[in-house]
């Protein structure tokens, strides 16, 4: 998390104005649907390969309730009791396919704006996707890569808001966009940002939160609209 905050704080203090915007997109099924595959042996000799981000987040759910796990991300208190999980798959970008209603967006770059891709994604896979944002054609020079390590994004975005405040006290990002298709991530963008009081005396009086989730029905892709206004 220290290096996922560097990385941000960085990028926020090089900002000019006027930017009034970050937009932020999830990497795996939001971007690109790739291959990638999380494969576990818990401390009883099972095995489950997990196929997706659902699957991923249903297995390890049952598995943190099991154990008595509360934290936001279990993998890592898994590990300690003995989980062996291979998330290997995740530090490159496996077979990728484009969903391109989603990178036909990101290749706007509005002027008044700032572009992330903020990836739960553990390791050294932030190369990876640079180099595969480029493939596609998306300058990945406007593009400020950010890996939450399964960490709370919601909690990357609400410091984010507080990076940069303007002479009266509001931050100066009026809007921020996201890109998301875990159900666990928006709940917690949601929580950590639209409904945070602490972010009540910074944010500016037509601050925005649109959350754009993309949603896959049997590799037709579409996205529902989920707006905050604060």
């Amino acid at each position: 998390m220290k290096l996922l905050l560097e990385n941000w704080r960085k990028f926020i203090t090089e900002m000019e104005e006027p930017i009034t915007t970050l937009r932020i997109f999830d990497f795996d099924e939001t971007i690109a649907h790739t291959r990638s595959e999380t494969r576990v042996k818990a401390p009883d000799g099972t095995e489950a390969t997990l196929h997706d981000q659902k699957e991923f987040e249903a297995y390890m759910r049952e598995a943190a309730a099991e154990e008595g796990i509360t934290a936001f991300d279990p993998v890592d208190d898994l590990i300690e009791l003995g989980y062996d999980i291979d998330l290997s798959d995740f530090a490159t970008v496996k077979d990728p396919e484009e969903i391109t209603l989603v990178t036909d967006i990101m290749r706007e770059f509005p002027p008044d704006s700032k572009t992330f891709v903020m990836t739960a994604r553990r390791g050294k896979s932030l190369g990876p996707i640079l180099d595969y944002l480029e493939e596609i054609g998306i300058d990945s020079s406007q593009v400020r890569p950010m890996a939450t390590q399964g960490e709370s994004k919601g909690s990357a975005i609400a410091t984010m808001l507080g990076q940069k405040i303007m002479p009266d006290g509001k931050s100066n990002v009026h809007r921020v966009e996201y890109y998301e298709d875990s159900q666990k991530n928006i709940d917690d963008v949601l929580r950590k940002v639209c409904e945070n009081p602490e972010l009540d005396d910074i944010k500016p009086l037509d601050f925005e939160l649109v959350i754009n989730k993309v949603i896959n029905n049997e590799g037709q892709y579409n996205i529902q609209q989920i707006e905050c206004n604060s």
